[in-house]
Formats: C-alpha cells, structure tokens, sequence
C-alpha cells in the first residue's frame, strides 16, 4: 500500500530530481580526476544516496510530513528505505548503459 500511495509517489519524484543533481555532482567529480563520469563506484553511489537521502529527510521534515507518516503508522527509514534501492538500481543501469 504505501509503496503505490501518492505520498511515496511524491518522494519518488523528488528524489529522482536528487538523484539526478547528484549524478552530475558525481560525472563531474569523476571527469575531473579523469575517470569515467558514468561509471558505478559503490562508495561514491554511497556517499551521494545519503546525501540524496538527508536532503530528503529535510525537505519532508520542514513540510511536517514526518507526522503524516507517523500518523500512517510509518517511521521515516522504513518510509525512505525503498528509494535507496531506487539510487542503486538507476546508477546501475545507468553505468551499464553508458
């Protein structure tokens, strides 16, 4: 149920746009130090999901939205923890494919 709410919907999407910003930080960073931009590196991808993910704590935090969640009967990891899997599965694919 709460991975198809629109809720869940609305952090999905802001967290693509987060992944995105985040993926460029992290092309822009590899280009530079002359590595491959699109390449999978797990502690990069691990440094920039949490920072992707602590952004998101923040904006849901100054809408209030953590009571929502709390009043859903959900604790904020549990909430978030399936959009980590989402940054691994699109940084993947996206290496892949470049």
């Amino acid at each position: 149920m709460w991975l198809t709410s629109r809720l869940f919907r609305s952090y999905l999407y802001r967290f693509c746009l987060l992944w995105i910003a985040g993926k460029i930080a992290n092309a822009a960073t590899a280009a530079f130090l002359k590595l491959p931009p699109l390449a999978f590196r797990p502690g990069t991808e691990l440094v920039v999901c949490a920072f992707e993910v602590a952004v998101l704590v923040a904006f849901i935090r100054r809408a209030n939205e953590d009571i929502l969640l709390g009043n859903i009967g959900l604790r904020l990891p549990v909430a978030l923890a399936p959009l980590v899997f989402v940054h691994f599965v699109l940084s993947l694919s996206l290496s892949l494919v470049a």
